[in-house]
């Protein structure tokens, strides 16, 4: 299949088009192709279809929407938009999608120019630019078209500048005059088409007509803007007037960088070379020249940056992002009293600068490197460089040193440089004022360190990189701050191609993806990978991931036999800067076995034994997680609002500092350790206790031995609140019960396992619920908590039994047993009555009755409401089974009477639902629809999947005997696709549905 966005929407099949109707699905297929073959949550889908204002009812139109998408596509194409739990995904591949071509063809275009390959460049180009049929994303209106409309329209322009420049080098100017003439005509206020149609004009010997679309230009920017012209319109007009060969508009106008690094010997440091300064330009071409004035003394054009890093791979929009920065217009030529500064760009009261930042081995040295060398002609009075080993203090450069070694790079004799360091600073920029300077300063440390190294000029442009944010010097120069992450998997394996060579990696894709997964898309891991598989020629790549994969293991294979270079070694630099209290926390927050940690957990980790639960983040540790996270060694995920993680690399650095000291409790380290994973257990134990209150006040409470003790208001306000922490906090709550039965916190363990039953339940995460229990039930068992331990083994058999797995009876006859042995008559009744439901999954209906009839009884003799609305529900079912539909809804209607009265509203919607299907076989079709209907909705907003399959499916039901075979058949597509995502296999006995009544 085929996707075209660049103009109107088009979707093709074998070259035959396939129409997608209506308005709002274009929009989500236009979203869903921008995002191909990448997750999109249902979050994001309805920010981009309807932005800051929603409907309330916008998450379920966005499962109308989908499937509404996925009948307009066709039959043999509807499989391809896909649910998981991690949203829809649109998997086509991208070269499918026109948008993803251009973008690879300019990629491509941008190194062949590198490689001095202007032919193949130019033709990569027009083929880029030959996919555009108008505006982008034209006729879609949605609040994300505008903004992608805009980049789009912007990176075409980079692209036909980047023609034009490929062009000129290759001496083509005749040709690309009526190009850019027509181009101009149709967008009159782009300076680069401006530019380079006069750089055309005036090589094809037609200055006066260069001149002519200079000063037109120039008119139209002054006349619609306000504005003077740009840096490019004046270099471009100057070349004209003296008779020069023009500079080429390329250097100083927004194209994006090249994708690829320059050849091996322009790439290397070059030597210093004297340049005489350019002569003045004329005012106007009509004044008779002057006599030629003295020939300014000679200066250095200094060239420091060095050697680009081999292998250097991705980060195709960060590098954008810095070019467009270095060629915004000067404040002074662009800002005038009545026009404000560009958004984005600094300000006219400070230096051109950009701060590139991110975690230890992220790359920031190699980025910036390999942008430098390629805006390196854009600055020609030369580049300075200098590592500052900000976070080496046996290295650390300071300020006058790095001075005097600048301004004898531009030419100052070493007896002029004054020894002051007020003196130095000052000398250093009234030598670079009126210079085309790149500065480039890596490795910082602070403010301090660089402010005395950051040019006056605004002809200069500096970047300075650190593993801090710097947040100081952004907010005192404009400076804009570009943050660099790790690296996505195939790029990461890209990289080990790249460095290793190809044919290791296409020999094993599977072991090299792993490798990549292991360094966890950290380049300095996969550099030290990469030369770790060049080294040791006999070993496979696969191997060296197996080497790896032992979190004990992995720091000590990302290192080089003989070399300091190290992942570790990195780190340590990072953690030797902090202050005590921040080692504490940094050490403590590395014990969290999950991925995004919540504050108030991290800032438990810092709390002493019997201190009041928090339901915030105390100022003080508040202000100790930002400290961490301002040096990268922690982050705030986008998609987890006040939630820190760590990168895994960092994390095992953190957990091989505590190792250092153990967890024994006879030692002040170990036992400070210890105390903090009780801490955090505990925690969460709380939580989970008061979400359970919310979501299921009138049932029975699991035995937990909790004594709540908050500091502040409760942490949920409602039970949507409570539900949405489930969601959030399920997998670090399993992760805590493993790390709790590795630890021997039995007492913890059975309490998060048995607290934490009900969510797996309902999400229908039967595996991880099995286990769960499982865990809990051992850990009661070894410390003799008998309620506990009946409790446990009666929720594992609910958790086989879910499953069609007759294992469950085992594990409830132990329940029974031993409830019974603790007097206990309502938990035997209620592991009676999930015995019987396991006789109703495998349709052995009278055993069933026989069990259900029993709890019935004992729930009317003890007043046990929640276990008389269960039995009676299930009773119902089994009737209904047998035939015996009247009675079936007899009891429904008095199981609905009782869950009204007594039970929750998620309760209530699961009684529904049961009488929906009951009375589709008394033929009540709407009523059953309706009901459903309403359950549905209650079980969307609770996460009860099992619930949503179901009722979907009898929405199904209801629609095709009532004769609407189209809302059928959605109907029960999406239930399939609720039930394949769980693992459920009703999704099987709806195929069979699906297939009876539409093949």
């Amino acid at each position: 299949m085929r996707f075209r966005l660049l103009g109107a929407l088009e979707a093709s099949r074998d070259g035959a088009p396939f129409d997608v109707p209506r308005p709002r699905l274009r929009a989500a297929l236009a979203f869903l192709l921008l995002n191909a073959d990448r997750p999109v949550t249902a979050e994001r889908l309805v920010d981009a279809l309807w932005g800051e204002s929603p409907p309330r009812t916008a998450r379920n139109q966005v499962h109308t929407v989908v499937s509404g998408l996925r009948q307009a596509l066709p039959p043999e194409a509807a499989g391809l938009l896909r649910s998981d739990p991690a949203g829809y995904r649109l998997a086509v591949d991208p070269d499918s999608v026109d948008v993803e071509r251009f973008a690879r063809a300019v990629t491509a275009a941008r190194a062949a120019a590198a490689d001095r390959r202007p032919a193949e460049a130019a033709g990569l180009l027009r083929g880029a630019l030959d996919l555009w049929r108008g505006e982008a994303l034209a006729g879609i209106d949605a609040p994300f078209a505008g903004p992608v409309r805009t980049r789009l329209a912007e990176e075409r322009f980079a692209a036909l500048e980047l023609l034009a420049d490929t062009e000129l080098d290759a001496g083509r100017h005749h040709g690309l005059v009526p190009e850019l003439t027509a181009l101009l005509r149709e967008f009159p206020d782009r300076e680069g088409i401006a530019a380079r149609l006069a750089t055309a004009l005036h090589r094809s010997g037609r200055p006066a007509d260069a001149l002519t679309v200079l000063r037109e230009t120039r008119a139209l920017l002054a006349a619609e803007y306000g504005l003077d012209p740009g840096r490019a319109l004046q270099e471009a007009e100057a070349a004209v007037l003296r008779g020069d060969p023009p500079v080429r508009a390329a250097a100083t106008l927004p194209t994006p960088a090249p994708a690829t690094p320059a050849p091996a010997e322009s790439a290397a440091p070059e030597a210093e070379s004297v340049e005489p300064a350019a002569p003045a330009v004329p005012a106007a071409p009509a004044v008779p020249a002057a006599p030629p004035a003295p020939e300014p003394p000679a200066r250095l054009r200094p060239a420091q940056l060095p050697q680009v890093s081999h292998g250097f791979v991705g980060r195709r929009a960060e590098l954008d992002r810095l070019t467009c920065l270095a060629a915004a217009p000067t404040p002074s030529a662009r800002n005038t009293p009545d026009t404000p500064g560009i958004p984005g760009t600094p300000d006219a009261a400070g230096p051109r600068l950009a701060v590139v930042v991110g975690p230890a081995g992220v790359g920031k040295t190699a980025f910036t490197v390999r942008w430098a060398h390629s805006a390196a002609a854009g600055f020609p009075d030369g580049q300075l460089f200098v590592d500052l080993h900000g976070y080496d203090e046996n290295e650390r450069e300071t300020a006058p040193r790095v001075l005097e070694r600048f301004l004898l790079a531009l030419g100052v004799p070493g007896h002029r440089i004054p020894e002051d360091p007020v003196l130095r600073e000052d000398l250093y920029r009234s030598t670079v004022a009126g210079r085309r300077l790149l500065v480039v300063l890596d490795n910082a440390q602070d403010y301090e360190q660089v402010r005395p190294l950051l040019p006056g000029a605004p002809g200069c442009f500096t970047v300075v990189t650190s593993r801090g944010r710097l947040g100081r010097l952004v907010a005192q120069t404009g400076a804009v701050p570009l943050r660099l992450g790790v690296l996505p998997r195939d790029e990461a394996v890209e990289v080990l191609a790249r460095l290793a060579g190809p044919e290791l990696v296409r020999a094993a894709p599977a072991a090299a993806a792993d490798l990549a997964d292991l360094c966890g898309g950290l380049p300095l891991a996969l550099r030290i990978s990469a030369v770790r598989l060049i080294e040791e020629p006999e070993l496979p790549i696969g191997e060296l991931a197996g080497e790896l994969a032992p979190e004990q293991d992995r720091l000590a294979g990302l290192g080089l036999f003989g070399d300091d270079l190290t992942v570790s070694g990195a780190l340590s630099h990072s953690y030797r800067r902090l202050t005590p209290d921040q080692a504490r926390l940094f050490r403590l927050f590395s014990l969290h076995p999950g991925a995004v940690v919540p504050s108030g957990a991290a800032a438990t980790l810092l709390e002493p034994a019997g201190t009041p639960l928090s339901t915030g983040t105390p100022a003080p540790a508040r202000r100790l997680l930002r400290s961490l996270e301002d040096v990268h060694l922690l982050e705030r995920p986008a998609d987890a609002p006040g939630g820190y993680g760590m990168h895994d690399l960092v994390r095992l650095y953190g957990r091989q500092l505590v190792a250092a000291v153990g967890t024994d409790c006879r030692t002040a380290e170990g036992a400070e350790a210890a105390a903090a994973l009780d801490r955090l257990a505990e925690w969460y134990i709380a939580h989970a206790d008061a979400a359970y209150r919310l979501l299921d006040p009138k049932r029975l409470r699991p035995p937990t031995e909790l004594e709540l003790d908050w500091r502040g208001p409760a942490p949920f306000a409602d039970a949507d609140q409570a539900q949405q922490w489930f969601v959030q906090e399920s997998d670090n709550l399993l992760a805590l019960t493993r790390l709790g039965v590795a630890h021997r916190r039995h007492r913890l363990v059975w309490q998060l396992a048995i607290l934490h039953f009900t969510h797996l339940m309902r999400s229908h995460r039967l595996g991880l619920l099995a286990e769960a229990q499982r865990l809990g039930e051992e850990a009661a068992l070894a410390i003799g908590h008998r309620p506990a331990a009946a409790a446990l083994a009666n929720n594992l058999g609910i958790a086989y039994a879910i499953r069609r797995d007759r294992a469950a009876a085992g594990h409830l006859e132990r329940a029974i047993a031993g409830y019974e042995a603790l007097g206990e008559p309502g938990g035997a009744a209620r592991a009676r009555l999930n015995l019987g439901n396991m006789h109703y999954e495998f349709r052995e209906l009278d055993r069933a009755a026989h069990y259900q009839e029993g709890a019935v009884t004992a729930a009317r003799a003890t007043g046990d409401d929640a276990l008389l609305y269960q039995s009676l529900q299930n009773l119902a079912l089994v009737r209904n089974e047998q035939g015996r539909h009247a009675d079936a809804r007899d009891l429904l209607v008095e199981a609905l009477a009782v869950s009204e009265r007594t039970g929750t509203e998620l309760a209530v919607a699961d009684t529904r639902e049961k009488l929906a299907w009951v009375l589709q076989r008394l033929g009540e079709y709407q009523r059953a629809f309706d009901l459903s209907e309403g359950s549905l909705a209650v079980a969307r907003r609770f996460g009860d999947l099992l619930m949503v399959g179901r009722a979907v499916d009898q929405m199904g039901m209801a629609r095709i005997a009532q004769g609407r075979a189209a809302e059928a058949r959605e109907h029960w597509e999406e239930a399939i696709r609720v039930f394949t995502g769980i693992g459920s296999v009703e999704a099987e006995t709806v195929r069979r549905r699906l297939a009876e009544h539409f093949s």
